[in-house]
Formats: C-alpha cells, structure tokens, sequence
C-alpha cells in the first residue's frame, strides 16, 4: 500500500510530465504506423501544433527533424530542429522521465529527443543547413544564444561548423588558404580536442595537406577520418562535402574511383537541381522525386572479418544485415555491409535509432 501511495505521490507531482509524455508517445507510435515516410512527416507536422505541453512540442519537432534528415528534406529538418529548440522546458520536466527496461519503441525516441539539449538542436539544425548549402541560415544560427554556452564541445563545434559555413560560401582559393589558416590555428587549441579529427580531414580534404593525413592515420587509427583517409572506407555521399571545394586531389589517392563517383555526383546533383526548377516553374514532375530507396549502406571495410562483425550486431538487434563484396580498379576488395529497405521507407530512422550509421542506397 505504501508503494502504492508513493506512486500516487510521484504522479501527482510529475502529472504535467507524464501527460507531456503520453502525448508525445501517442503522435509518435501512430507516425510510425503510416505507411510512407512522407505521411509519417505529415501526420507529425499536423498533430504538433494541437499538443498544448511544451515537452511533447519539443520532442515531436526534434523527432520530426531526425526523420526530414534521414529523408534528405534538410531545408526542412533545419526547420523542424530549430523548431525544437526554440521550445521552454525545465529541466525538472525532463529529468522526471526514467527510461525502464520494459520501454517501448516510442518510449525510446521520446527518452532520446529530451536528452537533446537546445544547444544541441541549434547544431543540429546548422548541420542540416550545410548539408543542402544555406550557409548563411547555419551562421546566422550559430550567432544565436548558443555562443553563451559553458559546454567546451559546443563551442568546439560552433567553430568547427564556422569553418565548414566558410567553405560552402564558394571561397576563392585565397579564401581556402586563409580557411586552412584558421584550422591550423584551431588544431593547437586543447579546447577543439573532440573536433580535432573533423578538423584535420577538413583540412586534408580541402588543401591535400599530407601532414593533416598522417595525423589522422597515427593519432585517431581507429576513426571513420581514418578510414577514408587509408582508403579502407567511403566518405559518406552526403550532399555538404559535395558543395565544399577542393584545392587537392587527396580522395583520389585514398580511394582512386571514390573521388570520380564523387565528382560525378556532383555534377549530377546541379544538374537534378535545375531541372527540378524548371519542372517546378512548368507544373512537370521531376523523374529524380520518383526514385525510391532500396538499401541501406551501414559499412564499408577492407577487412571481412569487421565486416562479420557489424553484421552479427545487426542481426543481434533484429536486422536482416548481409555483405556484398567490391573490387576497384585499384584491386582493393571491399566488403560493404547492406541492409535491405522495408516497405514502410523507414529503415534508415530504424538503424539509426538503434544507434548505427547509414546512409540511402537508390
């Protein structure tokens, strides 16, 4: 009886909570029911605004943005993310959510968009604006409150995304090197420590700087720079490493017909752009929107043994995970890790959910 009451005590205290957080399970559980992406954006979009608690609001912002992410909306995830951190919540309301062991999926998500600080959701919607090249939206957020942050790896970010901001803004080569200068600069600051390998393959990537290379290679052996660097992964086709120039050649000695895929896309990516423009002016679809995801890479090793090994932690979450081998032109074999799209679209939010990384194979 004693519990009992005690539970009645807690509810009654963290009442305004829990109801915060049913709401948020409630939209959540039914998004993920839709039967597309897109109508599971929808339904999102339309059931945030009713919800009256700040809490749900947040969360369902934030989950919104993680699935226009996912779905390559990025214009719109900047949105949703920026969104979500503009929404009050104290840190008693968050802080009164306990995650137990019989939580269900939406339980999960819900637990994971509250962890997300508001700082970390203007990062995440600077993120999204590099990557489909708003550059001066990303700046304008990262000169928002979040610079009153006293959390060393935010700051460390604020710059690092500064950076890349610069590079997406079509920089003259004199603007490169005086980019290059800065990195450089960062690089001997201790504070930029949890950046320091995104800064050193920034700078390998943009100047060839070998010296960046072997740094990546000695002192962070085990990091995705690393593997890109040796050649022994891909670097993620995500759109933002498509806008930043180059004044080396480095991927091309990594990975010989990597950077000839990359710069392929590139010019495939402009030209979809435009076309898409002008379908939109004359009313015509775009043949580009048509196309559907039907895998998802979640690794690419030179190694089949790694490559066992991220498929026996799939598969241990449930995940259907196979290999597919890869010879380049090189006559380095690859072992690339796939995971088959569900007829739902939503494979992608499911990996990366359970915590792995992946990107959309069409």
């Amino acid at each position: 009886m004693k519990k009992f009451l005690s539970s009645i005590a807690v509810f009654i205290i963290a009442s305004g909570f829990v109801f915060a957080q049913s709401a948020a399970v409630n939209v959540i559980k039914k998004a993920l029911e839709c039967d597309t992406v897109d109508e599971s954006i929808a339904y999102l979009e339309k059931h945030v605004i009713p919800v009256e608690d700040t809490c749900s609001i947040r969360v369902l912002y934030a989950f919104t943005g993680c699935i226009q992410e996912q779905s390559g909306l990025y214009s719109d995830a900047s949105k949703s993310f920026a969104k979500a951190a503009g929404v009050k919540v104290s840190q008693e309301a968050i802080n009164s959510f306990k995650l137990t062991k019989e939580a269900t999926p939406q339980e999960k998500i819900v637990y994971n968009m509250l962890k997300k600080t508001p700082s970390v959701l203007v990062l995440d919607a600077v993120r999204c604006c590099l990557n489909c090249g708003e550059a001066k939206t990303a700046l304008s957020y990262l000169n928002s409150n979040i610079r009153n942050s006293k959390d060393a790896k935010i700051q460390a970010k604020i710059k690092l995304y500064e950076v890349w901001a610069q590079l997406c803004n079509d920089p003259t080569d004199d603007q490169i090197d005086s980019t290059a200068f800065f990195i450089k600069g960062y690089l001997s600051m201790p504070e930029m420590e949890s950046v320091r390998p995104s800064l050193l393959f920034t700078l390998w990537y943009v100047t060839d700087d070998d010296d960046a290379a072997q740094k990546i290679k000695s002192q962070y052996p085990k990091s995705p720079e690393a593997g890109v660097v040796t050649g022994k992964a891909s670097l993620m086709p995500t759109p933002f490493w498509f806008f930043v120039p180059r004044k080396g050649n480095a991927i091309a000695k990594a990975q010989n017909e990597q950077a000839k895929n990359i710069t392929v896309a590139k010019n495939s990516n402009v030209e979809v752009a435009k076309k898409d423009s002008a379908d939109k002016k004359s009313g015509a679809a775009s043949d580009s929107k048509e196309e559907k995801i039907k895998r998802q890479q979640v690794g690419l090793f030179g190694k089949k043994e790694n490559a066992d090994s991220l498929v026996s932690r799939l598969k241990a979450k449930g995940f259907k995970a196979y290999i597919e081998e890869e010879v380049r032109p090189s006559g380095n074999k690859y072992f690339i890790v796939i995971v088959d799209e569900n007829e739902q679209g939503n494979m992608g939010l499911q990996l990366k959910t359970a915590g792995f990384d992946c990107y959309p194979i069409f």
